[in-house]
C-alpha cells in the first residue's frame, strides 16, 4: 500500500489522496467530510458502510461496451472528493452516515458475490475512491477471485494512488465535468487537470474506460467546449465510448433541464471526432454502430439489449472489424 497521508508536524497531517491535498488537526475531516486525521493518520471511519447495493443492467453504470447485456452488482458509499453543486445524487455524495450502519469487509463481500454467483461488481453510486483502502482489497479479492470489477468515478484522485487502484479495475466509467478549470473551481471546489491525467493513467493500465459529461443548461454546454472535450478524448482514444448525458435541475442547481435539441446537437458534433457517442440518458443514440461499415452491433431498447451483430468475439459479424467491444 502506498502512503495515502504524511505527516507535516506536530500538529498536522496531510492527506494524500485526492487533489485536494487537505492538511488536517487532529479530529478535523477533509473537503470530503469522510476522511479524517486520528492519531497522525487519516483514516476513513466509515470505511465498509454501504449506502445501497442490488443488482443493476450494467448499461446503467453506463457501460455500453463492456460485457453488452450483463448484470452486475453494485456497490455504493457516502461522500465524495468534489462539492459539485449540481449532483445528482447528493442524498449520499455530499453527507456521511450515522455510525450506527452496518460494516462488511472486502473478504465477506466477495464471499457473498461468490455465494450469489456474481461475476462482476461496480463501485459507484457516489464517490468509491474515498473508500480507497477498501475498494484496493476488495478488487484484489475480484482478481484473485476472477470478479471483473468496475469503477464509477469523478476521475479526482491523486497519480500514485490512481495508479496502483487501477492496477486492480477492469472497466470504468469517468465523469469528465466540463474543459473549464473555472468550472471545477466554481461549481465543484476541485480542478481539471487531474482528471485530464486519472484518464491518461486508466488508458495506460488497460482499464477499459467510457467517459461521461452531464450537459448543464447555460454552464458547460457551448459547442466550443464540447470541441475541447471532443479533442481531448480523441487524443487518448477515439474509441472511447462518450455518453452526453441530459442534465435535470438537483440540489443547488435550479437552472431547466437540458433542451433535447442542444443535446442532440452536441452529440453529432462529437461524432465527427469520436467513433462512439451515446445520448445518456435520453432514447436517442443508445445504438452501437461498426465504425467500418456502420453495421448494427447491438441495439437498446431501454435495457433490453440484442448483440446480434457481434460475433463470438465481440467483432462486427458482417466486416469483422473490433468495435473495442468487452463480451
Amino acid at each position: 500500500m502506498i502512503d495515502l497521508y504524511k505527516v507535516i508536524d506536530d500538529k498536522k497531517v496531510q492527506c494524500l489522496l485526492c487533489p485536494n491535498n487537505c492538511k488536517l488537526s487532529e479530529n478535523q475531516f477533509g473537503l470530503c467530510d469522510t476522511r479524517s486525521c486520528e492519531k497522525k493518520e487519516v483514516v476513513n471511519k466509515y470505511s465498509g458502510i454501504i449506502s445501497s447495493s442490488g443488482t443493476d443492467p450494467i448499461e446503467k453504470k453506463p457501460l455500453y461496451h463492456f460485457r453488452p447485456g450483463s448484470i452486475i452488482f453494485s456497490v455504493g458509499f457516502f461522500g465524495c472528493t468534489l462539492k459539485c453543486q449540481f449532483c445528482q445524487n447528493y442524498s449520499i455524495s455530499q453527507f456521511h452516515p450515522s455510525f450506527n450502519h452496518e460494516k462488511i469487509s472486502p473478504k465477506d463481500m466477495v464471499c457473498f458475490l461468490k455465494e450469489k454467483k456474481y461475476d462482476q461488481i461496480a463501485f459507484t453510486y457516489s464517490e468509491p475512491t474515498l473508500y480507497y483502502e477498501w475498494v484496493l482489497e476488495t478488487s484484489i479479492l475480484c482478481r484473485k477471485n476472477n470478479i471483473k470489477t468496475v469503477l464509477v468515478t469523478n476521475g479526482y484522485l491523486n497519480k500514485e494512488p490512481a495508479k496502483q487502484l487501477l492496477g486492480f479495475i477492469d472497466a470504468a466509467n469517468i465523469d469528465l465535468k466540463s474543459f473549464s478549470n473555472d468550472f471545477y473551481k466554481k461549481n465543484c471546489r476541485g480542478k481539471l487537470e487531474p482528471v485530464l491525467e486519472f484518464i491518461k493513467i486508466a488508458c495506460d493500465k488497460a482499464v477499459h474506460i467510457e467517459i461521461t459529461t452531464l450537459i448543464i443548461t447555460d454552464t458547460n454546454d457551448s459547442e466550443e467546449e464540447m470541441i475541447k472535450i471532443n479533442d481531448f478524448i480523441s487524443s487518448v482514444s477515439k474509441d472511447i465510448p462518450f455518453h452526453i448525458s441530459k442534465y435535470h435541475p438537483s440540489y443547488n442547481f435550479n437552472k431547466p433541464a437540458t433542451d433535447l435539441n442542444k443535446l442532440r446537437k452536441l452529440i453529432e458534433i462529437s461524432k465527427n471526432k469520436l467513433n462512439y457517442v451515446y445520448g445518456g440518458n435520453i432514447e436517442d443514440y443508445s445504438n452501437t454502430y461498426c465504425k467500418k461499415c456502420n453495421n448494427l452491433l447491438i441495439k437498446r431498447d431501454f435495457y433490453s439489449i440484442s448483440t446480434s451483430g457481434l460475433d463470438k468475439d465481440g467483432r462486427c459479424n458482417k466486416c469483422k472489424s473490433e468495435n473495442n467491444i468487452i463480451i
